[in-house]
């Protein structure tokens, strides 16, 4: 975009230049958020990209560019359920007023709530959308992936640091190396020494879980797209980081994506018959491979499942914290089944709710979920039972709907000219979908750039046939 040695000078750069810049600091610095933060800024306050987001959207708006995709179907489905979420709220508006917990009413917990959704679902995905119609969509592709792959390099350094003091116990690395990360913007460095998990640049592992499987389609796509033998580096690169994450729903979702991602290119390079050798003989490889190492194997996958069992010692806590508000929420929902208790507000019913087992011994419960004076209010861990126990199954259809038409989409156009674009979407999505059991928040920077892309590939192609 710029001449090597020339100095950023906004007041003479071009508008469209200046907002393609603000764009480009954004997608790096998503993972960038284990610093303090900006109280005022609510559930975002830790989202260092969004400032970057923020100043896009300031100068589209002063430059009056703004375009919506108002005759898109997906665009359609998003803004019913947008007005189905203010409908539930509207719906039980006579509870919301009597309800207050954590030293929050409920009128004050839906209208941050609802802030957020809007600011997630519209501002942020208009702002890509409205960025990207300003460029060629070649151009876009490698510079996205380019900034990605840039953030990503930063990230594995700090990673491999932090894995070679928690894990091999060089603890003399903090203070010469991992330090030195104060000074990166947005970062703070710190390390897990009680549980060992690894975190890099973000707040904690999921956190960096979710960047992972939101940026791994696009550092598969360099498989297709390059000729150069370092174009495995990128996805090695995202395996390890999500096998060494800790985070063991993320090297699930992961992985899963690495797999469709790889029938997907053994079909698009290879004729159907030898696709069918491939599988038989990876049939036979691993019935193989299962019958000699047996015992390794399940006594590896019993390791795993184990991890998932609320009396299991080293996840016990999570596991119960997790399950325990699932089930929870769930509960409002069979009790609220219709329009749900309107939206943000699950917390105040499903705080009733919690089981027994789950608090039992449970520090999560007592110092943070259900403590009054901690004005933080519990996660639900599961974002389709969120929708359910907060708008109940009508906002849950639309919301299935919006899904089910995004990948109907993506089967439909896996084989145009943007084949690419379309790998990178569809591989994504799938890890948007699973991550969704286990996280209840719409704050996926990566779900909405795909979501924008969409648009403006559908925006070229009705263009292009008028």
């Amino acid at each position: 975009m710029f001449r090597n040695g020339e100095n950023i000078n906004l007041k003479k750069m071009p508008v469209k230049n200046i907002i393609l810049l603000m764009f480009s600091l954004g997608i790096f610095f998503i993972p960038f958020n284990s610093w303090s933060g900006i109280s005022f800024m609510g559930e975002f306050y830790r989202d260092s990209c969004i400032i970057f987001f923020i100043f896009s959207f300031f100068f589209i708006i002063t430059s009056g560019s703004l375009k919506i995709p108002l005759s898109n179907l997906i665009f359609q489905l998003l803004i019913v359920f947008i007005f189905w979420c203010l409908f539930s709220f509207m719906f039980n508006i006579n509870n919301a007023l009597d309800y207050k917990f954590k030293q929050t009413t409920g009128i004050v917990r839906f209208i941050r709530q609802y802030g957020s959704l809007i600011i997630a679902s519209a501002f942020i995905p208009l702002t890509f959308y409205n960025v990207l119609k300003k460029f060629d969509l070649n151009f876009l592709l490698k510079l996205i992936r380019k900034t990605i792959l840039a953030s990503l390099v930063i990230v594995l350094i700090y990673s491999i640091i932090e894995v070679l003091i928690v894990k091999f116990n060089m603890i003399f690395l903090k203070k010469s190396l991992l330090n030195l990360f104060d000074f990166f913007p947005f970062t703070e460095a710190k390390i897990d020494l009680r549980l060992k998990r690894i975190s890099s640049v973000s707040f904690e592992p999921p956190a960096l879980g979710t960047y992972l499987l939101s940026i791994s389609a696009w550092m598969f796509s360099y498989v297709l797209t390059e000729t150069k033998k370092w174009k495995y580096l990128p996805t090695i690169a995202v395996l390890f980081l999500a096998y060494i994450s800790g985070s063991r729903a993320a090297f699930f979702i992961v992985l899963v994506q690495f797999i469709v991602a790889i029938y997907l290119f053994v079909i698009k390079t290879v004729s159907v018959k030898t696709v069918y050798r491939i599988l038989i003989i990876a049939f036979f490889s691993f019935t193989f491979v299962a019958i000699i190492y047996n015992k390794q194997i399940s006594s590896l996958i019993e390791k795993e499942l184990a991890s998932f069992k609320i009396d299991n010692s080293k996840h016990s806590l999570s596991n119960k914290s997790r399950f325990g508000i699932q089930q929870a929420m769930f509960r409002v929902f069979v009790q609220n089944p219709i329009s749900g208790v309107g939206y943000g507000l699950q917390a105040f019913e499903s705080s009733r709710m919690y089981p027994v087992w789950a608090k039992k011994d449970n520090w999560e419960f007592r110092l943070k979920y259900l403590n009054q004076n901690d004005k933080r209010f519990p996660p639900g861990y599961n974002l389709y039972i969120r929708i359910l126990s907060e708008t109940g199954v009508v906002g849950f259809l639309i919301f299935s709907l919006f899904l089910l038409h995004i990948f109907l989409w993506c089967f439909n156009n896996l084989k145009s000219k943007n084949e690419t674009i379309v790998f990178i979407i569809f591989i994504s999505m799938i890890g948007f979908s699973l991550n969704w059991l286990k996280m209840d928040s719409f704050r996926i920077y990566f779900f909405w750039l795909c979501l924008a892309m969409i648009w403006l590939l559908d925006a070229n192609k009705h263009a292009h046939e008028k």
